[in-house]
């Protein structure tokens, strides 16, 4: 074999021993054999994890920092490295060495640019600051991690960054949170099968059944755990498993196995090198030898705690020993101690207060709480879609012949509908086609009668030219070409209404100046109302800057319409008033005359094609009877409005809106 190769194998069977011994830290043959391969980043590696997991952070660190000075490391194998490192630091509570390394392995991860690494690396942060008691930032960035692992397969990452909110949650007391964050670790932990993991997030489930106070199915889930935990060299969770079994029996007052399950957390405690597991496990023996009022054996425990604490800046554990030691001195009637080490309870109390309910926590808090929300609602959707497949599936199963008989029964029914729809539909047809015959035959009709005046009057005309009966002929031209003029302009009226309601008419709008185009109207509408003796009023608050985009010969129509018919109906002496003023959005134009004026179930057919008003505003026959039609059709076509009512003057006030911009 060549030498590369069976260096490599020797290698890989190096790994292999390392990952099956269950007692790494005292295997002194596992010793000589990761020197032997003092070289090999992998060995190395693989034995600092396997000294982590067996809680002996200082050894680990001692393995790992001569692999800061190899050469030719990748960019992977750094980031593990300092990560690992910052690991074993944390739980060392050397946490500004734990800062420097994590960062460091953040940025690598940027510089890999690779979602998994830095989901890691937010991860690991986020753990740290949850240390430090700034669960404002752990939040953070657990939110960022689980955000970068969305469509991530990684199962056994996405455990660890779901195991970690959870953390912050159970911290927070958000134990239904809490406990649903630690399920989906659970879900995700059993998909990377990884037994260490699966036996962590049993216990941290336990912990949350304590927090709720159900102390007898807590003491079931902590069983189940150690049964996880037996074939596993994991002393920290096993001191906290067998600490938790001590305080769900003090709970239900069963001291004797109370006190057993507390030494044997001490004795696990004492295996790593964790001075807060230590604490822990100590303060639990403090708690029920206090209960017992054992003020010997209380006393030589809390010393043991304040030599732990020595090496130790937590603030809650601090807290802890002051409220022991206060309920100590308390035992032993010394109360002016008791009441210092409560001062000291609540000093530390207010400080932590302070810093679980800041701002930022509550804000991060919300982001999980949407986070949770939305997992809850994809994981209730893929179960309603599961479930409802199923029981699809049976009702296919089980009644294929009643799904037959659907089909025909459903089939039957369909053609049922469709022939009455058919039937209905051609019923509409029918009566939308005659109703279209008899408006057609009473627009022809009114057609007809406008046309019927004009015509005799023009034959009366030609044919008082041709037997010589007109004295003054050139009257009698003037009134054939009136009554001409008038015919074109009916027919012109009409083929506008027509593009109208093909809708073929287009607009061809553009910019003008407000000022300048009511200047022009103005001039020719004041000489259109002195020719039928009225007197014109032009009200006008539009300023020279104002414009409009608009079609300016529609425009126009619309303007001398609506003027021609209040010259033409009102009489003299009397008035017209062109009146125009902006809107936020719109122009406002309305033209007001004097009396006579329309009686009120007149007004509302003003705008119907040919409809005229037999009273005393029906005075001339030259109009149409479509100006206001048309009207109204051009401006619903520039998308404004028209309405009539009766004006303050006697006759009629027709107000119009245009939008300034279209």
């Amino acid at each position: 074999m060549p030498a590369p190769a069976l260096e490599n194998a020797q290698i890989e069977n190096a790994l292999d021993r390392i990952k099956k011994s269950k007692t790494a830290v005292a295997d002194r043959s596992l010793d000589i054999l990761v020197k032997q391969f003092a070289h090999s980043f992998q060995v190395q590696m693989e034995f600092a994890k396997s000294l982590r997991k067996a809680s002996n952070h200082t050894k680990a660190i001692d393995v790992l920092k001569p692999l800061l000075n190899l050469t030719q490391l990748s960019n992977r194998e750094l980031f593990a490295l300092h990560t690992e490192l910052g690991i074993n630091y944390r739980r060392s509570l050397l946490l500004k060495k734990a800062t420097t390394h994590y960062l460091l392995a953040k940025e690598i991860a940027n510089k890999v640019g690779e979602k998994e690494l830095l989901a890691k690396a937010h991860t690991n942060l986020g753990v740290l600051y949850e240390t430090q008691s700034n669960l404002a930032l752990a939040m953070q960035e657990q939110t960022k991690a689980l955000e970068l692992l969305d469509k991530s397969s990684n199962w056994g990452l996405k455990a660890s960054v779901y195991y970690n909110l959870g953390e912050i949650s159970s911290r927070l007391n958000k134990l239904e949170e809490a406990s649903y964050l630690y399920s989906k670790a659970l879900d995700n932990d059993k998909k990377s099968h990884d037994k260490f993991n699966i036996a962590s997030t049993h216990l941290s489930l336990a912990k949350i059944t304590i927090k709720q106070a159900n102390y007898h199915l807590a003491i079931t889930q902590l069983n189940n755990t150690l049964e996880h935990l037996s074939s596993m060299n994991a002393p920290q969770q096993l001191s906290v498993t067998h600490r938790l079994l001590s305080l769900a029996y003090l709970k239900t007052n069963r001291l004797t196995k109370a006190f057993k399950h507390a030494e044997i957390s001490i004795s696990f405690a004492q295996k790593t090198d964790s001075p807060i597991y230590k604490v822990y496990a100590l303060m639990q023996l403090l708690e029920l030898s206090l209960t017992e009022k054992n003020i010997l054996l209380s006393t030589q425990t809390l010393h043991k705690v304040q030599e732990e604490l020595e090496h130790i800046d937590n603030e809650v554990l601090l807290l802890k020993y002051h409220r022991y030691s206060a309920l100590l001195f308390e035992l032993t009637g010394d109360f002016g101690k008791a009441i210092q080490h409560l001062k000291k309870v609540d000093s530390y109390h207010n400080t932590i207060q302070v810093n679980y309910l800041n701002e930022a926590t509550t804000r991060y808090m919300k982001q999980v709480d949407s986070l949770v929300q939305r997992q809850k609602l994809i994981t209730s959707e893929q179960n309603n879609i599961v479930s409802q497949a199923k029981l699809e599936t049976q009702k296919l199963e089980r009644k294929i012949w009643l799904l037959a008989y659907s089909i025909v029964f459903i089939l039957c029914v369909l053609i049922i509908t469709l022939y009455y729809i058919k039937h209905r539909k051609a019923q509409y047809k029918a009566r939308l086609y005659q109703s279209s015959l008899d408006l057609k035959d009473k627009m022809l009709a009114d057609i007809s009668h406008e046309l019927r005046t004009p015509l005799s009057v023009l034959k009366l005309n030609i044919e008082g030219l041709e037997h010589n009966l007109q004295e003054d002929k050139s009257l009698a031209y003037q009134k054939i070409n009136d009554k001409i003029g008038q015919l074109n302009n009916l027919i012109s009226n009409v083929y506008q209404l027509s593009q109208v309601d093909n809708a073929t008419m287009n607009l061809n709008n553009q910019s003008y100046c407000i000022v300048n185009l009511f200047k022009t109207y103005s001039e020719d509408l004041e000489s259109m109302a002195e020719n039928k003796g009225l007197t014109f009023i032009l009200d006008n608050s539009v300023s020279h800057s104002q414009s409009i985009f608009i079609d300016k010969h529609k425009l126009d129509q619309i303007i001398y319409n609506l003027f021609k018919n209040a010259c033409l109906y009102t009489d003299s002496p009397g008035l017209v008033r062109l009146k125009i003023h902006l809107n936020p959005s719109q122009l406002f134009i309305q033209v007001d005359d004097s009396s006579p004026g329309v009686s009120e179930p007149h007004i509302e057919h003003l705008f119907e094609r040919l409809y005229r008003v037999e009273d005393t505003r029906a005075k001339s026959i030259d109009g149409s009877g479509l100006g206001l039609s048309i009207c109204a059709s051009l401006i619903k076509l520039m998308q404004g409005s028209i309405k009539i009512k009766q004006g303050k003057h006697g006759g009629l006030c027709v107000r119009v809106l245009l939008p300034l911009k279209t």
